[in-house]
């Protein structure tokens, strides 16, 4: 099925976040996609309840808590089926502070996710530090793998994961 509309819901304090969704959603924009951003805060689960196709993005925070801005949603989201929707996930995180809970709060959105029967959409995006150094060699590729290709949107193909600019081949 051809996408209509992507749903950008993000949960950003300093701004990294933010920058890296704009940014996806300017890419995909420029390909002739209709992209709107949401503040995770702002947004009401009634958003996702009436789209099908979405980019949740978050930081982590604390050891390995969800972005807080994120909290009210992602409750939300715990009492919702997701059959025929689907999501591609972003997180940004820090591995000097904790390693083993690294993008940890993208990894507890796309839990809640998948365990209410949403479709992953591609291959998740993990960002180490500071976003900005990493636009164009690791979101742009990234979000060029969501591109479609004679009018469907496809799969990332032969990705497996894409972190803080190492492609890691499925």
């Amino acid at each position: 099925m051809p996408i209509s509309q992507v749903h950008c819901v993000y949960a950003s304090t300093s701004g990294n976040v933010e920058a890296v969704v704009e940014y996806v959603a300017a890419q995909w924009e420029r390909q002739g996609w209709s992209v709107k951003l949401h503040r995770a805060e702002q947004t009401s689960i009634e958003l996702l309840q009436a789209n099908d196709t979405f980019l949740l993005a978050t930081s982590t925070w604390e050891h390995g808590a969800l972005n807080p801005f994120f909290t009210k949603l992602h409750q939300a989201m715990k009492d919702l089926d997701f059959s025929q929707k689907k999501a591609a996930f972003v997180g940004l995180g820090d591995r000097r502070y904790e390693p083993l809970l690294f993008c940890e709060g993208m990894e507890i959105v796309k839990r809640s996710w998948e365990k209410n029967h949403g479709q992953l959409w591609g291959t998740s995006l993990k960002i180490n530090g500071e976003p900005y150094r990493q636009l164009e060699l690791v979101v742009k590729p990234w979000a060029a793998e969501f591109m479609p290709n004679e009018g469907t949107a496809t799969r990332p193909s032969g990705l497996k994961n894409l972190i803080g600019g190492i492609f890691n081949h499925a």
